[in-house]
């Protein structure tokens, strides 16, 4: 998933004198007052932030909504909670912290990262196992609607060339590079290594960790048995 194309970008001033991001014509925040828009859209989340302490962000803006998210968590959950804001849009972030708008308790902030730049950090990956709350800036989510949907329709790749990506050791990578690119991790592991007729040191941990894997879903049919 590509980041959105950003066709123009100004700063205005709501008519309660705090800045207001626009992009491509859209207002991210209220011309009005962005300070009540946010309490707006908090006290919709309540029950939300009440029952969980990890909240996932799609959209930064200028961070008027954060604020007022962070607030309640602090209420809700003392210091133990954790906030993590996806935003696709690098000026706005840049502006957002240069004005000093941002409350920075507790968060981390991806900017203008694909969704396989995304879905490539472990800590980012954990952190969404652990299922945590979901709330959308509307103005942000409407206006980079493909790439939010893209990021929460997100599919890992199958094949050894897409997996690649996903990889940081150099080491493996190499070793993943000597297979058909087209092929599947499952037909690399199941079928092609085996029928290798010599065999290097990772290609003895990738059969080791084939039989880890069969044992594993051995123990779990023979549990359901009983």
């Amino acid at each position: 998933m590509s980041l959105p194309k950003i066709t123009s970008y100004e700063v205005k001033t709501s008519r309660t004198e705090q800045k207001v991001p626009v992009v491509n014509g859209v207002h991210l925040h209220s011309i009005y007052n962005p300070f009540k828009e946010a309490e707006t859209l908090v006290e919709a989340q309540l029950d939300s932030l009440k029952n969980k302490n990890e909240v996932l962000i799609l959209g930064l803006g200028f961070a008027y909504h954060i604020n007022a998210i962070i607030e309640k968590l602090t209420l809700f959950h003392g210091d133990d909670f954790k906030i993590i804001v996806i935003e696709p849009n690098i000026q706005v972030y840049e502006d957002c912290i240069a004005f000093d708008l941002l409350n920075k308790k507790n968060v981390l902030i991806y900017s203008g990262f694909s969704s396989t730049e995304l879905y490539s950090d472990l800590d980012l990956v954990h952190f969404l196992l652990r299922k945590p709350a979901m709330i959308a800036h509307p103005p942000s989510f409407n206006l980079y609607q493909h790439y939010f949907k893209g990021i929460l329709t997100f599919e890992a790749p199958k094949n050894i060339g897409g997996i690649i990506d996903f990889v940081n050791s150099v080491e493996i990578k190499k070793y993943l590079n000597r297979f058909n690119q087209e092929a599947t991790l499952e037909e690399v592991l199941y079928n092609q290594i085996p029928k290798k007729s010599q065999f290097d040191q990772t290609d003895f941990l990738a059969m080791a960790l084939v039989e880890m894997t069969k044992k594993s879903v051995d123990v779990k049919v023979g549990m359901g048995d009983h």
